[in-house]
């Protein structure tokens, strides 16, 4: 129960504040504290310690037990924008737990339930008992021990639910008959793993600036080929397996996936050869290794229960179980879902010739640029184009050849193929450039089913509609021809 919960339930008719030697009479049972008569209209604190007095807090319950004890550490000094000083420095306490060093720990539940812990408030003491058993203290449900720095400590026994607030327990010293009604932190009848953090991973920029993401490999045995998206300019592209632009929605989708990953339950600490096999993270399913703000991380992610998957980072030492809906963007992410579906799109103004080839036909429109020195700027030239066809055919530029390079640069892949062209293509595009040397060759292949099959200089892209297809030949026919060339892009 936290800190709000027991605020609630604690209606403070009045405050018994009682010194250390006091309290330490009455969770012992010496004193007046031992009272037989019950008093049940104020609330009792049952000790006036304060954080910086606690040394440790020990829980023993039926799942396990923890130590939890406090880090302390020197905050950097602040300078004052005004004055330009610098203020002096500041120590900072968490709280972590003992059992689990190098395990990354929530110190905020840690800090709730020693704070629960060390200042415990009754709000009825039921006076001296006959049968502890009735109350479930004689085998308790947690037994606690706190320590202070000034030698001093005091132990207690949580038993069962209250009989008449089940969000209370009763509670005696540890050698006391007399019964208290406390509400605790519900940390106190959890093990170890209680506290660790469920956050797995946080990316995040400097000053809240955007993630910077440069590059992404995705393997595992979810992947029969590792897939890597990396930064080329201001552009994100595949590297491999192959070459293409990538889906901007994926793979956005994939890095705020990767974001941020928090865990619904921790598995398992220091897992073993075993315990590996066991959770699939000895051959993962799906593994992401990426570079954001010039960091670089490695997350793994094994079998598959239920709905969740059991993940790890690398070189980590806890095994989560997470929401497989929450890093199925890139734990089950395909090469094609993430490859734009537009084939190839050179920029127009970049292109010196197309040629087609149809079954044994050949033919080409070959464009030629001029700088317009009115236009251009010492840093930017400006050109003006005409377009020839075959046999140097003049042909319309500004329309005719925009609408049909649109229609060649539109269509889209159908799906993923695994396929091996065979035979002579159907349509061959050829690209050859101003600026470069290099040429590209576009390919189009029966696929049967009215599909083509799409090879791009000599890779498989997938397989397309033929309607599609043939719409595009058929606006290269109406260009070469002089006939108006219409675009549905």
């Amino acid at each position: 129960m936290k800190t709000s919960t027991r605020n609630l339930i604690i209606v403070a008719a009045g405050i018994v504040v009682l010194g250390g030697a006091t309290a330490a009479l009455m969770l012992t049972g010496g004193g007046q504290g031992a009272s037989s008569s019950p008093v049940s209209t104020s609330t009792i604190d049952l000790v006036s310690k304060k954080s910086e007095d606690i040394v440790s807090m020990s829980v023993k319950n039926k799942k396990g037990s923890y130590t939890l004890i406090p880090v302390t550490k020197t905050v950097p000094a602040t300078s004052s924008a005004s004055s330009g000083s610098a203020s002096s420095a500041e120590t900072e306490t968490t709280y972590t737990v003992k059992e689990l060093e190098n395990v990354p720990i929530d110190s905020a539940a840690a800090g709730q339930v020693i704070q629960n812990g060390f200042s415990l408030t009754a709000s009825k003491n039921l006076g001296t008992v006959d049968n502890l058993d009735e109350y479930g203290l004689k085998d308790p449900q947690a037994t606690v021990e706190v320590s202070f720095k000034d030698g001093s400590s005091y132990n207690y026994k949580i038993g069962s639910e209250s009989a008449t607030d089940s969000s209370a327990y009763y509670m005696s010293g540890e050698d006391s008959n007399n019964v208290y009604v406390v509400s605790v932190d519900s940390g106190i009848l959890e093990d170890q793993n209680y506290f660790i953090s469920k956050a797995i991973l946080t990316v995040a920029a400097a000053n809240g600036e955007q993630n910077d993401f440069t590059k992404v490999t995705l393997s595992g045995r979810n992947f029969p080929q590792p897939i890597t998206v990396g930064k080329v300019g201001d552009a994100d592209k595949i590297m491999s397996p192959f070459s293409a632009d990538t889906d901007a929605n994926n793979v956005s989708a994939i890095e705020t996936a990767l974001t941020t990953v928090t865990a619904s339950s921790v598995e398992a600490v220091n897992p073993d050869a075993a315990a590996l096999k066991n959770y699939g993270l000895d051959q993962p399913a799906a593994i992401a290794e990426f570079t954001a703000n010039k960091v670089n991380y490695k997350l793994l992610a094994g079998a598959k229960k239920d709905n969740s998957y059991y993940v790890m980072l690398d070189k980590g030492n806890v095994v989560y179980l997470v929401s497989a809906d929450s890093i199925t963007p890139w734990a089950e992410a395909t090469a094609f879902s993430l490859r734009s579906k537009l084939i190839f799109t050179p920029m127009i103004t970049d292109v010196k010739s197309i040629s087609v080839t149809q079954g044994t036909a050949a033919t080409q429109v070959t464009v030629a640029r001029t700088k317009d020195e009115t236009k251009s700027t010492e840093d930017t030239p400006a050109f003006t184009y005409k377009v020839t066809g075959t046999d140097a055919k003049a042909l319309d530029y500004e329309t005719n050849y925009k609408n049909f390079y649109k229609n060649l640069i539109s269509i889209e892949l159908l799906e993923g193929s695994d396929a091996k062209p065979s035979g002579t293509p159907a349509y061959s595009v050829e690209y050859q450039y101003f600026d470069k040397n290099t040429k590209d060759i576009l390919q189009f292949y029966n696929g049967g089913d009215r599909r083509y099959l799409v090879v791009l200089n000599g890779e498989v892209c997938g397989t397309v509609t033929s309607t599609d297809v043939d719409k595009i030949f058929t606006s290269y026919q109406q260009l070469q021809s002089g006939q108006s060339v219409q675009t549905d892009a």
